[in-house]
């Protein structure tokens, strides 16, 4: 009487296919098609989901946007950082916050015990 479980995971990654597929095609004529198609924007979406952690979805939202806002301030108050610096930007800030907390802004780390 319950919810089939291996359905809605199916659901699921249907779903997703199909949002991928239309945000594929979305970006695609902004980007022109080549081997490193989307390797800026996978990187920034990376980029993102470490800083919130990668083991909170709330965590990656928050993550893209505090990003997002940061590159861009940062791109409109200090000259020099421009589109061609923004991804490296992007990765030191992943490292910075990676040496204070590992897990990212909302992620837990666990110790194991052996």
């Amino acid at each position: 009487m319950g919810v089939r479980v291996s359905w809605m995971l199916a659901f699921g990654w249907g779903l997703a296919a199909v949002v991928g597929a239309v945000a594929g095609m979305m970006v695609a004529p902004l980007q022109f098609l080549g081997p490193n198609m989307m390797q800026a924007i996978l990187l920034y979406a990376f980029a993102a989901a470490v800083l919130g952690g990668l083991d909170s979805p709330v965590g990656a939202i928050v993550g893209g946007l505090l990003l997002g806002v940061t590159l861009v301030l940062l791109g409109r108050y200090i000259g020099y950082i421009g589109s061609t610096l923004q991804l490296p930007v992007a990765l030191l800030l992943i490292l910075v916050l990676l040496l204070f907390r590992p897990g990212g802004l909302f992620g837990t780390v666990e110790t194991r015990r052996v």
